[in-house]
């Protein structure tokens, strides 16, 4: 019986001890870089009532990515923000989240939500107003920024700083050479970046836009609306110019940046190329709801 016992027992530690390794490593190490999300491996399955250390740093970056925003509330709820309790705000910021992300509306920070969070993502938020509804239409699911802000000329200089490199000039064009195929806008070079209304650059750690790498703000990548047109990679990251099955992709990360430099913010479609989140080895190209969104934007019927 014991020769029985013991065999369950091992098995029951085995698999109890796998289970806990793997919720502490959801939001794991790339690059031998500690991921800047770390601490939501210590919050799973935390809900509305708890008070957590971590659950401060939930707050503040849910507020980042536009999902919560206390400064809309009584101002006495503002010191909220700084506190380790999960809240009613957080609860709602989460749901919020998990619907944007096609999860399961919880409002609990489970497995599943955290895995998404930690995803590689670009640097934008996804919602610029808290008290925006979610973009769910019939069939688009494009966002704009504050304002619907566009260019007002259809011929746009680009240029690539000097710390990009020569692998990255191609699949940058190609990018642009995409965008131009289904909008109005033509795309010319230049070498001087001072006269170039788009900017392309590699940079690293707080480069001074508001936006460092190395923090959930900076993401992979970060591209600025109308009349900006910066657009800003993370020097750090493994970039792929050829389809690399381990980087991230510099076509489709261009094909993103882009869409921000015309106008569109984040979509909630998987397949769009303004989807948030991508992974190392995916390509993308121009998904319908990117057309539509672009289209809705500048008022085009055609090309």
């Amino acid at each position: 019986m014991t020769i029985q016992v013991f065999p369950y027992l091992f098995l029951l530690f085995y698999f109890h001890s796998h289970i806990d390794i793997a919720h502490a490593h959801l939001c794991e190490s790339r690059n031998n870089v500690p991921s800047p999300l770390g601490f939501l491996n210590q919050l799973s399955q935390v809900q509305k009532g708890d008070n957590v250390t971590g659950v401060r740093e939930l707050k503040k970056h849910l507020s980042y990515l536009g999902y919560l925003n206390y400064n809309n509330t009584y101002s006495n709820d503002q010191k909220k923000e700084h506190e380790n309790i999960f809240d009613d705000s957080l609860e709602t910021a989460l749901k919020k989240y998990q619907k944007f992300y096609h999860l399961n509306i919880t409002g609990v920070l489970d497995d599943s939500t955290i895995t998404k969070m930690c995803q590689p993502r670009c640097g934008m938020p996804d919602f610029f107003n808290p008290n925006n509804s979610l973009p769910f239409r019939t069939i688009s699911h494009y966002t704009f920024f504050p304002g619907n802000p566009k260019w007002q000329k259809k011929t746009l200089a680009y240029a690539f700083d000097w710390n990009v490199k020569e692998e990255a000039k191609p699949p940058l064009e190609h990018a642009l050479k995409e965008w131009s195929s289904v909008t109005p806008f033509k795309f010319y070079y230049v070498k001087n970046v001072s006269r170039a209304e788009i900017k392309f650059s590699f940079m690293s750690g707080d480069h001074g836009d508001g936006y460092p790498f190395g923090d959930p703000r900076g993401g992979l990548g970060h591209g600025f609306a109308p009349p900006d047109g910066r657009v800003h990679f993370d020097v750090n990251q493994n970039w792929s110019w050829a389809g690399k099955r381990n980087a991230f992709d510099m076509k489709t990360a261009g094909l993103h940046e882009l869409g921000h430099v015309l106008g569109l913010g984040h979509s909630t479609i998987v397949e769009a190329i303004m989807y948030p989140s991508v992974h190392p080895g995916e390509r993308k190209k121009l998904h319908k709801d990117d057309i539509n969104g672009i289209k809705a934007l500048y008022k085009l019927r055609g090309k």
